[in-house]
């Protein structure tokens, strides 16, 4: 599955029956209390049915360009926190430990002893469960499995086809059954039709293109998704907000909620207040320059919580944008970025544990075994002004005055670095970067996007030379979507694929690709390990730190087990059809 970015993220993989797989992450602080993973954190557990009915108002720290679950707009995970994971039914999904287990929509998780998975030749076999049903009270069937995969598969600008392009066949002979068939083994299978990002389709939603055999669905949901098998229904999505109803037909736990509005509150001051003053109910706020639990203590109706999230920050190279054409540049740089001043000055303030980021993309410490081996395969990149000088002066650069930056032919050495320009943490970490960048030779100039161009249109078509933005960490990761040879967006395949640094090492593209297919977990560390390196060796782009976790709600408006998942990919409002409105 190809990461989106914070906005993007990861599929956490697990192969369900053949490779387990369990998520660690530390308990998050609640102001002055803890609390532990997947414990309701606004009170205490209600045994009683939770009062039906009420309008609520969440904010939202990004807004997507639109809501097609296929193509561009895909790449933000707030196209997900905001509208898709409420309304697209899904077959897997996490856990609050990060396991692979089945949705409401399926009977059961697919396994070799139930017969559901098949290795040689691979293959699923999804039990659609009875009462799952779309919201016009029709069923949900394998000729909506079918649609969904051919739709990915022929959408002009089609995020990633990674996975079902391994799709040989659904077979729909059995509507309550649909048995997908491999071409080879894809060891990702739970994030196909759901998993971490995703989900199914509803066929019958589509008269233009369901008779097709080539679904194209680029022009379909742009600002609309005409169906739902999820707790809500979108019944309208603008730039200004996105309002969701009830589901009654939902064959999960139906909403409580009559409605919920999203609303963007790209300015983080904006969207505190927001919270403070009552305006909005909920905040999933990136942690910026300040702490958050600290700005909202004052205020004894919202309750704040914190610590290590499910995303690492990165400094992303573009390997085709120059001076980072340059491998020596590149190296050079790697030297040039002070991680630990961006740790001790800016992110100890929401996590004072947090630590420098050394291991190989994607992975992170602790979570499962992929992080890497020891040494870890960043850990080398130390802030070094005079290595990179040494760099650069033996790559023909003039780096004689050491107040200023290197020159080359008369020209300065100027790498252009680009950000969300309404996240604080990150602009604040160019400041700072870009102060220290200066005596190891490099000047850097700042050029930044709003989150829906950046990663809506920046991202995709290689507008940028270096981009701060977050992505996913993984249990079991597969990231041949993220660093493919084939998966660099170009003109000719529509900007489509999410190898935004335009990486192509062949070494690696095989090891992704025998990855994917190995269902061994100790081989496939093996060949991670051996990416890593590559990563490395060729200075792909620079980790810097684990994400914090924050999250604020106001108590006075809503109640529930609101802050399982904050520190989950799926993002504080995935369980919102649980939540109720707070009594007086």
């Amino acid at each position: 599955m190809k990461l989106r970015v914070l906005t993007r993220t990861i599929a956490i993989v697990a192969v369900v029956g053949l490779v387990g797989a369990a998520c660690s992450k530390k308990t998050p602080v609640v102001n002055n209390t803890t609390t532990g993973p997947g414990t309701t954190t606004s009170g205490p557990v209600e045994t009683t049915a939770p009062p039906q009915g009420g309008n609520v108002v969440f904010g939202a720290e990004q807004w997507p360009e639109c809501v097609n679950p296929i193509t561009s707009c895909a790449a933000a995970s707030w196209t997900y926190y905001s509208v898709l994971e409420y309304v697209l039914p899904r077959a897997m999904q996490l856990d609050l430990q990060g396991n692979f287990v089945s949705s409401p929509m399926i009977v059961e998780a697919p396994t070799l002893d139930n017969g559901g998975l098949t290795q040689s030749p691979f293959s699923i076999t999804y039990n659609i469960a009875p009462n799952a049903v779309w919201a016009d009270g029709t069923p949900i069937t394998s000729a909506d499995f079918d649609f969904t995969y051919k739709a990915i598969l022929n959408t002009t600008g089609s995020y990633s086809t990674v996975g079902y392009d391994q799709i040989a066949a659904v077979d729909t002979t059995d509507p309550t059954k649909a048995v997908i068939s491999f071409t080879n083994v894809f060891v990702d299978w739970p994030d196909l039709f759901g998993g971490a990002f995703g989900g199914v389709f509803e066929k019958a939603a589509f008269p233009k293109q369901n008779t097709s055999d080539t679904p194209d669905l680029k022009d379909e949901m742009a600002t609309s998704i005409p169906f739902s098998g999820g707790p809500f229904i979108l019944q309208s999505w603008s730039p200004d907000e996105a309002v969701m109803v009830r589901n009654e037909k939902y064959f999960g736990t139906v909403a409580n909620f009559d409605q919920v509005t999203m609303v963007p509150r790209i300015d983080q001051d904006t969207e505190i207040q927001s919270l403070l003053t009552g305006e909005v109910a909920a905040i999933y706020p990136q942690p910026s320059d300040s702490s958050l639990l600290d700005r909202v203590a004052g205020n004894p109706a919202v309750k704040a919580i914190g610590g290590n999230g499910t995303y690492f920050e990165a400094l992303w190279f573009n390997h085709n944008s120059a001076p980072l054409d340059d491998i020596k540049v590149r190296e050079a740089l790697m030297y040039a970025v002070d991680r630990q001043s961006v740790i001790d000055t800016i992110i100890k303030l929401n996590n004072p544990d947090a630590t420098v980021l050394n291991c190989g993309f994607v992975s992170f410490p602790g979570v499962g075994p992929w992080c890497g081996g020891t040494p870890l395969p960043f850990e080398q990149f130390t802030f070094d002004p005079a290595k990179s000088r040494e760099l650069l002066t033996a790559d023909g650069y003039d780096c004689a005055d050491a107040a200023k930056a290197c020159t080359k032919n008369g020209a300065d050495l100027v790498v252009e670095y680009s950000t969300v320009s309404t996240n604080t943490r990150r602009t604040t970490t160019q400041e700072l970067l870009k102060e220290s960048a200066v005596a190891a030779g490099f000047s850097f100039t700042v050029k930044n996007y709003d989150a829906g161009t950046l990663f809506g249109d920046c991202g995709p078509h290689g507008c940028f030379t270096v981009a701060d933005y977050a992505t996913g960490g993984s249990v079991d990761p597969s990231i041949t979507a993220t660093f493919g040879c084939d998966a660099i967006p170009t003109k000719e395949n529509s900007y489509a694929g999410g190898n935004w640094n335009q990486w192509c090492n062949t070494d690696a593209d095989a090891l992704m690709k025998a990855s994917d297919q190995e269902l061994d977990p100790a081989k496939r560390l093996d060949d991670f390990n051996q990416i890593y390196a590559l990563q490395a060796a060729e200075f792909l782009s620079l980790p810097l730190y684990v994400l914090p976790s924050v999250s604020a709600w106001r108590t006075d408006q809503i109640a529930g087990p609101i802050g399982d998942y904050s520190a989950h990919i799926y993002g504080l409002f995935f369980n919102m059809n649980e939540w109720y409105v707070a009594s007086a």
